[in-house]
């Protein structure tokens, strides 16, 4: 009975050094991912969308010269070539008329 005892209090006692161990190398690998450097800002989640479009896709921008024009205009402000077509104007079928409804 008494080395019963004894193993369950090395168990209970393995148990919470390698606790510890994990809880050591989870705190440290949190300080170093918040020193790292971050490449670009992160974006509000109603944003999501943009964050996988190139900016040719972008309505505004210019792919020949890299002008952010505003959204409404056909040609660039600055070099006077074609902009690309605002999403909208670009689906000329309802979303459903893969349905065929």
């Amino acid at each position: 009975m008494v080395s019963f005892v004894v193993f369950l209090a090395l168990v209970v006692a393995a148990g919470l050094a390698l606790g510890a161990v994990a809880m050591g190398a989870w705190l440290a690998f949190g300080r170093l991912a918040a020193r790292a450097p971050r490449d670009r800002e992160v974006l509000p989640s109603h944003y999501a969308s943009l964050v996988s479009a190139t900016p040719s896709k972008y309505p505004g921008y210019c792919p020949n010269c890299g002008t952010t024009n505003d959204p409404e205009y056909s040609v660039c402000k600055n070099c006077s070539s074609k902009l690309p077509e605002p999403r909208s104007a670009r689906t000329a079928e309802a979303p459903n008329s893969f349905l065929k409804q």
